[in-house]
């Protein structure tokens, strides 16, 4: 269990609150998710991405679908307590899409 004494604010984005994975090594981000005060809860209970599915309406561990949780090596919240930053090391790809990130459509560019 990781102790927490920080209270997220979910009174912003109808209870959800954006979550930030970028990999603990590289520093890539490699998604954005939500949590809801049940997904924040189990986060912290368990120390495994535990994210609010907006499009299945419930709460669900990352990669529990394909026997491949993401433990959490890091977390920070931002300074209005409404945005999370979790350090992963993903043993799989992190995008159901794409694979390692799921930021793969760059616009314009140099």
């Amino acid at each position: 269990m990781i102790d927490s004494n920080v209270k997220l604010d979910f009174s912003k984005l109808n209870g959800l609150v954006p979550v930030v994975l970028q990999h603990a090594e590289t520093k890539e981000v490699l998604m954005v998710g939500f949590v809801d005060q049940q997904a924040w809860e189990e986060t912290l209970r368990t120390g495994l991405v535990t994210l609010f599915r907006r499009t299945l309406g419930r709460v669900q561990v990352k990669g529990e679908e394909e026997g491949k949780v993401v433990p959490i090596r890091r977390m920070v919240v931002d300074c209005d307590d409404d945005t999370v930053l979790l350090e992963v090391l993903p043993e799989a790809t992190i995008c159901h899409v794409a694979g390692s990130s799921c930021f793969i459509k760059e616009i314009g560019g140099r």
